[in-house]
């Protein structure tokens, strides 16, 4: 029997037996937030995201709840926006923005944006960004920094700047295993 010999491709390297193309991310932070009004206060930060990953940025919506205590004022924010991740190796610097309801409470009811009640809502919008680095397969550290503008409801308009700087952990839930 003749052994017929026809033109051939040939691969050295398999594809990923597994890969993911889209995860959940839970997060639980320690903040430090600096209003305008006060020294910092120590806060919370949690949340989660939806990431699609790909290639070179991958988009995600997220959401997080944000309590934070000091002499002057409280303050407390639930929102959501988008991000922009870019993975570089154990690294993921990202990018946000975010649109939260706020809530804030005054110590003293004379502070310009208290409304002479000693508390104030607000739309807030935030931008910011940071850094996940991955120690395990699942985990990683989270820096991250937001940088908000607080519209108050009061007449004339009072504007609020606070910003806050967070460190705290993170777990990824890994969704639609197959190729991407």
């Amino acid at each position: 029997m003749p052994l017929l010999l026809l033109p051939v491709r040939i691969s050295a390297q398999a594809t990923a037996a597994r890969s993911r193309n889209a995860g959940l991310t839970t997060f639980v932070m320690y903040s430090r937030v600096n209003p305008d009004y006060d020294i910092a206060g120590n806060g919370i930060t949690i949340g989660g995201a939806y990431t699609y990953f790909l290639k070179f940025l991958s988009p995600s919506v997220e959401v997080r709840y944000k309590n934070a205590h000091g002499r002057a004022v409280n303050e407390s924010t639930f929102g959501g926006g988008v991000r922009i991740e870019h993975p570089i190796s154990y690294f993921h610097p990202y990018a946000d923005f975010m649109v939260s309801k706020g809530s804030i409470t005054f110590a003293q009811k004379n502070y310009i944006g208290s409304n002479g009640t000693g508390s104030n809502g607000a739309v807030a919008y935030s931008v910011g960004g940071g850094v996940d680095y991955d120690f395990a397969d699942q985990w990683a550290v989270r820096v991250d920094y937001q940088h908000e503008s607080w519209n108050l409801n009061q007449n004339p308009p009072v504007t609020l700047t606070p910003h806050a700087l967070s460190i705290g952990i993170l777990y990824r839930i890994r969704l639609h295993r197959g190729q991407y």
